[in-house]
């Protein structure tokens, strides 16, 4: 009884030493490519869910600008939306609300608007006027707007301790400094206006262009570029 015992034994199949010795690299290459396939994808989902977190904040940020420059109009009849423009910075009036084209509507304030592309950042500031306009005509200039801080045109807008970062640095936590950013104008014809505009050109821009280009935050940053075009009307509406 104990010898065919013996010899199940002996028979029963097993690896020999020269089938592991072939197997094992084999399943160590295939453990390999599976886990470098398993990094790639998982970098490359933290690199989309990074650049989505950042279109997040980027696109809306930059079109509310779009809308401020978009609905800038002048304070009086006659006279200019833009205050101030240059390739980094720009100042304009702009209501706090979207007007009707004609007759009355809801009483709205101005606005003294500023925006600048500094260190990396895009910051805003802006002033609003403690008297409103509600009828808008075509004989009545729409006379002095005034503020707190005094009457429109500011002295001393913008104020040099008033910014508030939008973008960029400053935000805090891991937010990338932009690229690059720049803004350019363009008078009526497509004509481009040299920078910094002078004063007596400031009446001759139509179209203002945003150029912003952000990074998504970690090791694998991915670029993002936003441009776009916002045209100014050139007078107080009337009806």
């Amino acid at each position: 009884m104990i010898r065919p015992l013996l010899r199940r034994v002996r028979d029963e199949d097993g690896f020999a030493l020269t089938e592991l010795l072939v197997v094992m690299p084999l399943l160590a290459i295939m453990l390999a490519a599976v886990t470098g396939t398993l990094i790639v994808l998982m970098s490359g989902n933290t690199k989309t869910t990074s650049q989505l977190t950042q279109q997040e904040t980027f696109f809306p940020t930059l079109d509310n600008l779009m809308q401020d420059l978009r609905t800038a109009m002048p304070p009086g009849l006659g006279g200019s939306a833009l205050i101030s423009a240059t390739a980094t910075s720009i100042t304009f009036y702009s209501p706090d609300r979207i007007y009707a084209l004609s007759g009355t509507t809801s009483p709205f304030h101005l606005r003294e608007v500023a925006y600048q592309f500094s260190g990396g950042a895009l910051q805003k500031q802006f002033v609003t006027s403690t008297n409103t306009y509600s009828t808008i005509v075509s004989t009545t200039p729409w006379g002095t707007w005034t503020s707190a801080s005094g009457n429109f045109p500011l002295a001393t807008f913008p104020s040099s301790t008033k910014w508030k970062t939008l973008l960029g640095t400053g935000l805090g936590g891991s937010s990338p400094a932009l690229v690059s950013s720049s803004f350019a104008y363009y008078d009526g014809n497509g004509n481009s206006v040299a920078t910094p505009v002078s004063a007596a050109n400031l009446g001759l821009v139509r179209t203002i262009q945003v150029t912003v280009t952000g990074a998504s935050s970690g090791a694998s940053s991915k670029q993002t570029t936003y441009t776009n075009t916002a045209t100014i009307r050139e007078t107080q509406p009337t009806s």
